[in-house]
């Protein structure tokens, strides 16, 4: 079963790049919660190659309509990546999730509940690709962000912990279970195929399941 973090607690969008032009901006608004419905409907079947075009549609119209670091933009971003993850196209996927991460990081901050689940994401993607030496700093950031917003006995911490550990402790290669589901058992196309693997970790709790209503129920709080 495939599992991606969702982007939860969105702040209020950021001034749209497009003008705002009555009916025909809410059109184009309409069109673009629809492509994100199809694409993440695809990706809740099981089906992650279908849901490709309408994600990078989507994507491509919230550019245009929102911006590049607005909330809904980033939904869309998130949502291609977990389709291109799922399909093998790693590169493409790993800029788009740097893409999520760095936004979140640059416009809300580095204690931002959608911050530590982009990083999260990236840190997933790494040990899946057993990329070690790019998950180590992340998981070392995202532990110090954990400790400060969740404490150091909590289950996001204790996680991250294990993962770094495990980097800088290389003994044996990680278990099923420390791999996203979305690309277990898959090597990037840029790997080191002499990369050191590390031990079996804790699986990942705190994703949930990709569903396009909780995402829409998100977009409609904070719509402005």
């Amino acid at each position: 079963m495939m599992r991606g973090a969702l982007l939860l607690c969105l702040a209020a969008p950021l001034q749209a790049q497009a003008p705002y032009v009555p009916d025909i901006t809410e059109a184009r608004e309409k069109e673009w919660r629809k492509l994100v419905a199809a694409s993440q409907a695809a990706y809740a079947l099981g089906k992650p190659a279908d849901g490709i075009d309408p994600a990078r549609k989507g994507l491509a119209l919230a550019d245009e309509l929102f911006g590049a670091d607005d909330p809904r933009t980033l939904i869309s971003a998130n949502d291609l990546a977990l389709q291109l993850d799922s399909t093998g196209h790693y590169r493409e996927a790993e800029s788009l999730y740097r893409r999520v991460f760095d936004s979140y990081l640059r416009t809300r901050g580095e204690d931002d509940p959608n911050t530590q689940l982009a990083v999260e994401n990236l840190v997933d993607f790494y040990m899946a690709r057993k990329r070690y030496d790019a998950a180590g700093p992340l998981a070392d950031y995202a532990l110090r962000s954990f400790r400060r917003t969740t404490g150091s006995g909590s289950t996001r911490s204790q996680r991250m912990e294990q993962i770094v550990a495990a980097i800088s402790q290389p003994a044996a290669a990680p278990s099923a279970s420390a791999e996203s589901a979305a690309t277990k058992g898959a090597t990037m196309d840029s790997a080191d195929p002499a990369a050191t693997p590390v031990p079996e970790l804790a699986p990942h709790v705190d994703n949930v399941e990709k569903t396009p209503a909780t995402a829409m129920e998100s977009i409609d709080e904070k719509r402005p």
